[in-house]
């Protein structure tokens, strides 16, 4: 049994949250979509799932969209932990019987947010503040929530930041998996956007020198969570007995 790992570009995978599940003893199925890897067919082997961020826009019709929507959607009818992170968020919420649209003002670099009642209260973010930063890098957003689902975060430009589903089932706007590293190489990838819509790349570094520590003390307490009660190691040990 492992957790399934969707990645959608060579620029976007799990990072520290992947770096983080393997450290605590969880094991780890990347597929590489982008390069026409394979989904596993069914999830008898899988005890969980985190689709990561990706450039493509969540309405595209790439050749794996369809089995990527339909294996979230079996996931989360079977009870089985789900997070999707930026892109990984708009596909969960369209599998789900949501809403996703283009952003109004994309939000590329770092920008607060707030929790909401229901997000202050949830377990996967006790501990982190009412309000903070976080790391953004999108064009799309989830737009209306599927049936049951609730708003755990908000920020001035995009209402939903991070959103819920049943007991199992998380979803983050944001990027809380990000390294120093992967943050410059977004940068020098996106720099024609970023001049198209008038952000500043040396500004982006910049609140990175001043703003990363924090981000990864927060983050790692996020993780914990993910870890330790999202996805804990001793479920699938108890799937494998049986």
């Amino acid at each position: 049994m492992s957790i399934l790992i969707i990645e959608h570009s060579t620029l976007t995978g799990s990072d520290r949250l992947g770096e983080r599940l393997l450290k605590d003893g969880h094991r780890l199925q990347t597929v590489r979509v982008y390069l026409g890897e394979q989904l596993p067919k069914d999830l008898d082997e899988v005890d969980g799932v985190i689709s990561c961020g990706g450039p493509q826009d969540p309405d595209c019709n790439e050749l794996w969209v369809e089995q990527e929507l339909k294996l979230l959607k079996e996931a989360d009818s079977k009870l089985l932990p789900v997070l999707g992170i930026c892109l990984g968020s708009q596909l969960l919420a369209r599998a789900l019987g949501g809403e996703i649209g283009s952003s109004s003002s994309p939000e590329l670099g770092w920008y607060d947010l707030s929790l909401t009642a229901d997000g202050r209260e949830d377990v996967l973010f006790a501990g982190l503040p009412w309000n903070g930063t976080q790391f953004q890098w999108h064009h799309w957003e989830v737009t209306s929530l599927p049936p049951e689902a609730k708003v755990l975060a908000t920020s001035e430009h995009c209402s939903i930041q991070a959103w819920t589903k049943g007991i199992s089932t998380y979803a983050v706007q944001y990027h809380p998996e990000c390294t120093r590293e992967t943050i410059s190489a977004w940068i020098e990838d996106d720099a024609r956007t970023l001049s198209e819509v008038g952000i500043d790349g040396n500004a982006i570094k910049a609140d990175t020198d001043r703003l990363y520590d924090e981000y990864q003390r927060l983050t790692d307490r996020f993780f914990d969570a993910v870890s330790q009660l999202l996805m804990p190691v001793h479920t699938r040990l108890q799937r494998q007995r049986h």
